[in-house]
């Protein structure tokens, strides 16, 4: 029976790896001797690309492919001495050139310098030298576990742009070319322009299946639909060709249909129900192997940009696109998988992503993460009007002080902003009521003492009229 295989790496001769676009144009680039570079979101068979065409490149004589690990070297807990010498060694295991150096002694052998340049030594001495002249494909799966070094790494992704710019100059160098592969944007890994290789690479774009591309699919669902190849477009319409759900639905439908095949004119109803039932619905307790989850904790992993992941998917989600300006926070929101860019828009993935984290499951999450997301949702609700719902106070100063190390949406910067501009007005018009009311105190008490004063000079004036009075009758 035809087996889908749902999760990690597919083996060179799998049937049921699809070739897309990115693999011709991959494969074409490093017999060029280009820099590539494959970043994409998880799940979206970069690990089998990377297999397919290592096993492509020598069983046509381009050369020989040393496939690396990232995760292998580790990032943990590692000095940056014992990060590039365990790349080193990898290498070195993988090419087997040279086995008569003893490596460990050759690297200890080239004392204080810095790791970087020991890397750049072992290439050129060691790689790249001996009788055999054939090239050498370098391919780094996973490069993203670079970010959880306790130390830039720099230098390294600028050691590659030297070896791939050294070509025109340096013989040797045109025998070595390098790929990467992994989950992360070319900023997170190297932000300095004057070191990073991927200004004068070639990225390598990873799209979902086409029907065209997924043809080969269908072997496995002849056997349960009287239409396979109505039953994988409409596969197609959920995943949007998403690699691991595309050979997960195929698979369910493979279980669920084996007795009863799914009959011609009913594969979008039968599709359909499957997948509310078998994935959306109480999708947590069904997300095996895990994809969902991991696409989660990467919207909400970072509580730094965790609010403005949401909202800006949010936005996706009610107006159905967005331009794609190229930002990091649309960048960081495709690299989870959950949107995409199609011909400029930014647009969700796939109807089961939308279905999965809807417009409550995104209200849920921005309420847990805001402190003052029911005044907030008020206040939107009042179409922004109702100053009640705005922040005073204690609570505006805590919410300014939740906000400060984040990365917020609009809405949240535009409400704080108007809590900070209402409660503005509110202090000077508490202090203009009280300047008015020690006024009024002022002038009561300054007309009090008029009056006092008053009071003391007719008193005077009766006791002097008294006085004189007395003394009139006396002479008398």
């Amino acid at each position: 029976m035809y087996e889908y295989q749902v999760g990690g790496s597919l083996a060179a001769d799998n049937p049921t790896y699809i070739e897309r676009n990115a693999d011709g144009a991959l494969y074409r680039a490093l017999v060029q001797g280009q820099f590539c570079y494959v970043l994409s979101s998880r799940q979206m068979g970069k690990s089998s690309l990377r297999v397919q065409t290592r096993h492509r490149l020598e069983a046509s004589g381009q050369g020989r492919c040393a496939a690396i690990d990232m995760t292998r070297i580790g990032s943990h807990q590692l000095s940056r001495e014992q990060w590039y010498q365990g790349l080193a060694f990898d290498l070195h295991r993988k090419v087997g050139r040279r086995p008569s150096v003893n490596l460990p002694a050759w690297w200890q052998g080239l004392g204080e310098l810095p790791p970087v340049q020991k890397l750049s030594q072992f290439i050129e001495e060691v790689l790249l030298q001996g009788p055999c002249q054939e090239r050498l494909f370098i391919f780094l799966d996973e490069i993203d576990s670079v970010k959880g070094l306790s130390f830039a790494v720099g230098d390294f992704f600028g050691l590659v742009r030297f070896c791939h710019n050294a070509q025109a100059e340096q013989g040797a160098y045109r025998r070595l070319t390098w790929a990467l592969f992994g989950v992360a944007t070319p900023r997170e890994l190297v932000a300095d322009a004057g070191q990073t290789p991927f200004n004068i690479g070639q990225g390598i774009t990873l799209g979902g299946f086409t029907l065209a591309e997924a043809a080969p699919l269908q072997s496995g669902l002849a056997a349960i639909a009287q239409a396979p190849e109505a039953v994988l477009a409409q596969v197609l319409h959920w995943t949007g060709g998403q690699p691991f759900l595309t050979q997960k639905l195929c698979r369910l439908l493979q279980e669920h249909y084996r007795q009863v095949p799914i009959a011609r004119g009913t594969e979008a109803m039968a599709v359909a129900k499957l997948v509310r039932s078998h994935i959306v619905h109480h999708w947590e307790a069904q997300d095996e192997p895990e994809h969902l989850r991991t696409m989660c904790d990467r919207i909400l992993g970072d509580d730094q940009r965790a609010g403005r992941q949401l909202s800006l998917y949010q936005q996706l989600l009610s107006q159905g696109y967005l331009k794609a300006d190229g930002s990091d926070d649309q960048a960081q929101l495709r690299l989870s998988g959950i949107a995409i860019d199609r011909d400029g828009r930014l647009q969700i993935t796939n109807p089961i992503y939308a279905a999965v984290f809807d417009s409550d499951w995104v209200s849920q999450r921005l309420s847990e993460r805001r402190p003052y997301a029911a005044a907030l949702n008020a206040w939107v609700a009042s179409h922004c009007q109702d100053e009640s719902r705005l922040l005073m106070g204690q609570a505006l100063q805590e919410a300014l002080a939740w906000a400060a190390p984040k990365h917020l949406s609009e809405l949240d910067y535009r409400y704080l902003s108007a809590s900070q501009e209402w409660d503005t007005k509110m202090v000077r018009m508490e202090l203009a009521a009280q300047e008015k009311a020690n006024q009024m105190l002022a002038a009561a008490q300054q007309k009090a003492t008029q009056i006092i004063w008053l009071g003391y000079l007719s008193l005077g004036t009766c006791l002097v009229i008294s006085v004189i009075a007395l003394l009139t009758s006396l002479l008398r």
